[in-house]
C-alpha cells in the first residue's frame, strides 16, 4: 500500500487567494488556487471505492441480516456517492517535482464541499454535471436526479441516527447512486483526459 505524506496548510489560510466559480452558482466560499488543471481526480476517487467495497462486504456476506447494519450501510454507501462526486472536479495544492526529481508532497482536494449529496452535485461545473448525469445514466440505466434529491441527506441522517426521532432509507436507492456515480466519474475521467 501506498502511502504519502500529506503537507499540512495552515487553518487560517485554508481558503485565501482562492478562485470564484465562473458561473451563475458561485458561491460566497471561494475554491483553493489548484496547481495545474481542475479534473476528475484519482486519489479521492479511490477512496470512494473503498467504502463503497466496505459496504458490499456487509451486502453481499451470506447470511448478513441487513438490518443490524443498516448505519454502516448507509454511510458508506453515501460517503461512497459524496467522494465520487468530489472526486469529478480535483486538484492538488503543491506538489510538483523537486530539483533533484522527487515528487513533492500536495495536499489533495476537490473542488465541491459539504455532504448534502444535491448541494455538492449543484456546485459541479454545468458540463461536468451533464456529463455525470450522462455517464449515470449509462452506467446505471437510472436518471441521477431522483436518487440524488432521495439520498441527498443520509450520510448525515444515518452518521448520526442516535439524534433522529425515526426515518426510513432506501438501501437499493442509495447502493445504486453510490456504484452509479463510481462508474460514472470513472468514464468521466477515462473519456476527459
Amino acid at each position: 500500500m501506498l502511502f504519502t505524506k500529506i503537507s499540512s496548510i495552515p487553518v487560517n489560510q485554508h481558503f485565501q487567494d482562492m478562485p470564484r466559480r465562473k458561473d451563475s452558482r458561485s458561491s460566497t466560499r471561494q475554491n483553493r488556487e489548484f496547481s495545474g488543471v481542475i479534473r476528475p481526480n484519482g486519489r479521492i476517487w479511490a477512496s470512494a471505492k473503498q467504502f463503497y467495497r466496505a459496504a458490499e462486504q456487509i451486502w453481499t456476506t451470506e447470511g448478513v441480516d441487513l438490518n443490524a447494519f443498516v448505519f454502516p450501510l448507509i454511510v458508506n454507501y453515501a460517503l461512497c456517492a459524496e467522494l465520487s462526486l468530489k472526486a469529478a472536479e480535483g486538484g492538488a495544492v503543491g506538489g510538483g517535482v523537486t530539483s533533484d526529481g522527487l515528487v513533492k508532497a500536495a495536499k489533495i482536494m476537490s473542488t465541491a464541499h459539504g455532504h448534502n449529496l444535491s448541494y455538492v452535485f449543484a456546485s459541479l461545473e454545468l458540463p461536468t454535471q451533464a456529463a455525470i448525469e450522462s455517464e449515470f445514466l449509462e452506467a446505471s440505466g437510472e436518471q441521477l436526479a431522483p436518487l440524488l434529491a432521495e439520498c441527498s441527506d443520509y450520510f448525515i441522517q444515518a452518521r448520526y441516527a442516535y439524534e433522529q426521532i425515526g426515518g426510513s432509507y432506501d438501501l437499493t436507492g442509495i447502493r445504486t447512486l453510490a456504484k452509479g456515480l463510481l462508474d460514472a466519474v470513472k468514464a468521466y475521467g477515462t473519456k476527459n483526459p
